[in-house]
């Protein structure tokens, strides 16, 4: 399980509340899910993919010559949980 948030100290709190219900390990800060980078900047709201799994999926869909912007989610947005 990945945890992510933007307080520590909840993200602390949350990962004690688990290890009280379930056997559970800290493999720490990750760097990688799902063949993706994790930026810790904390500009990027959105995880950068490596161009190589960019390129893979663009060859998958027949879209390998098209063009691709950046786009970073306006500050504004929050992220609700499901």
């Amino acid at each position: 399980m990945l945890v992510v948030g933007s307080s520590v100290k909840e993200i602390v709190n949350l990962k004690a509340k688990l290890a009280e219900k379930f056997l559970m390990k800290d493999l720490g800060l990750a760097k990688k899910i799902l063949r993706m980078r994790i930026s810790r900047e904390r500009k990027d709201v959105v995880e950068s993919v490596t161009s190589r799994v960019r390129e893979k999926v663009l060859k998958m869909f027949n879209m390998a010559d098209a063009k691709y912007v950046n786009v970073s989610l306006e500050g504004h947005i929050k992220l609700l949980e499901a």
